[in-house]
Parts: C-alpha cells; sequence; structure tokens
C-alpha cells in the first residue's frame, strides 16, 4: 500500500514586542496578543520568554480555531508601519514559523 503525504505549507508571522526596563529587569508584550506580557532579568530572557509565550498563545489559538490577529502588530509579509514606542523602551521582532495556512486561520 501507498500513501502519499503532502508536504506542510509553512506561514511566517513578524509580530511586534516591545521591551522596556521594568525594575532591574525587562518587561516585553506583543500588542497583537491580548494578555501577553512577560518579563526577564535580562533583555535576552524577555525576549526568550516572549517567543515561548508567542508560541503557546498560537497553538492555542490553533487548538480553539481562532483567526490570527493580523492586523499593524502582526503581520504576514515584509510590510513595515510606524508605531508609537515609550520612551527607554526598544522595538524587536519575532518571526514563526505556523504550521500551515489551513490551521492558521487565513483561508
Amino acid at each position: 500500500m501507498h500513501v502519499t503525504v503532502e508536504p506542510i505549507k509553512k506561514l511566517t508571522l513578524r509580530f511586534r514586542v516591545i521591551v522596556e526596563p521594568d525594575d532591574g529587569g525587562f518587561h516585553a508584550y506583543c500588542p497583537a496578543f491580548k494578555g501577553l506580557h512577560v518579563d526577564g532579568a535580562t533583555k535576552k530572557e524577555a525576549l526568550r520568554n516572549v517567543s515561548e509565550a508567542a508560541n503557546a498563545y498560537l497553538n492555542s489559538l490553533a487548538a480553539h480555531q481562532e483567526p490570527l490577529p493580523i492586523g499593524p502588530d502582526c503581520i504576514v509579509d515584509e510590510e513595515e508601519q510606524e508605531l508609537q514606542i515609550p520612551p527607554g523602551a526598544f522595538l524587536q521582532y519575532l518571526d514563526l514559523q505556523w504550521p500551515s495556512q489551513k490551521e492558521s486561520g487565513t483561508n
């Protein structure tokens, strides 16, 4: 018996992450992902934590068959838009591979 396996289509998401100093550490959040706020002792740790939290957030959206929050803070293409960043904060982008367009809610 021959089984045909279709390749998995990948969708690259780029979402804004704001990292700002906070009581000797750093606070990071994603404006597109409501409630996604993390902290870290260093910028690197805050970015690692926000990446893990964003993956969990996206997996939850897929599990509940909810759409991606595509907009100015979460984009599929390289389109840049102006954003106001709080004083003392810096802007960082994270790229994630989404499992497939079918699961992403963008069909």
